[in-house]
């Protein structure tokens, strides 16, 4: 069976794409895959759940074609990226590389009081309509807060870019019930952040108290609930403010490197 017929042959009769985890069957063998299965049992309020091919009933619960699944394990079949409006098909081993960096993927503003979710491709096209005051640095970023600020649980700092070698980082910092949290973005995917490492520093010069922190730069797709799961950023509590705080204020820089 060549390629073509292949694919034809296992394409979802629902959504017409290749399945890619578990593929079930009614009780006529029509095949459906898991994805469109699940939305059938969401839109469907009755206990049958017909199948949209023959309309007979799936069993409770629904046989699987293991042979298919096993099919399209071993084949070198081209699958189709699940992204909205990618057209791009590969392998199964190269596609899930593609679908962390495809311009396709929807990734959160990295302006942490901005809630909206874009497609990767227009984060630029988004920023530059919504966020239009974005300031772009380059080698070392330096944000001053102030310590005498309201004694209010959350702030978010403003949006701003570090340009290092024409790649762009959004250095984030933020304060959520009273603690303050500092870590960096790049735009673009998990292969592109695994090659970058920031720091970031802060002192009182008269004291010479310091905090510092260097870790590992992060997708502009992690949510900030995401980036907090995580150890890479660093942390500041309100009694390290007070420590930290010269003439009424304290200075955190950051920088990236490889």
């Amino acid at each position: 069976m060549d390629a073509s017929t292949l694919k034809e042959y296992l394409k979802c009769p629902v959504c017409w794409f290749i399945p890619r985890s578990k593929i079930f069957v009614c009780s006529n063998s029509h095949k459906i895959c898991e994805s469109c299965f699940a939305k059938i049992q969401t839109t469907v309020n009755t206990n049958s759940k017909p199948c949209p091919t023959c309309r007979c009933h799936y069993d409770d619960p629904p046989h699987r074609n293991l042979d298919l699944e096993s099919i399209v394990e071993k084949s070198n079949v081209e699958l189709s990226c699940t992204r909205p409006r990618c057209q791009v098909e590969m392998t199964k081993d190269k596609l899930l590389e593609h679908e962390d960096e495809c311009e396709f993927r929807t990734v959160p503003c990295p302006d942490t009081a901005c809630k909206k979710k874009i497609f990767f491709k227009q984060l630029d096209a988004h920023i530059k309509i919504v966020h239009p005051e974005l300031l772009v640095r380059y080698e070392i970023y330096e944000v001053k807060f102030t310590t005498k600020l309201k004694p209010v649980p959350n702030i978010d700092c403003y949006l701003e870019a570090l340009e290092n070698n024409k790649v762009q980082f959004y250095p984030q910092c933020v304060k959520r019930n009273g603690v303050w949290y500092v870590w960096v973005k790049i735009k673009g995917g998990p292969s592109l952040a695994s090659q970058w490492k920031f720091s970031a520093k802060t002192e009182n010069e008269n004291t010479g108290y310091s905090m510092e922190f260097t870790g590992s730069v992060h997708p502009v797709d992690l949510e900030m609930d995401q980036v907090m799961e995580t150890d890479d950023f660093l942390r500041i509590s309100n009694k390290n403010v007070v420590k930290l705080g010269n003439a009424g204020r304290f200075v955190i820089k950051m920088k990236v490197f490889k």
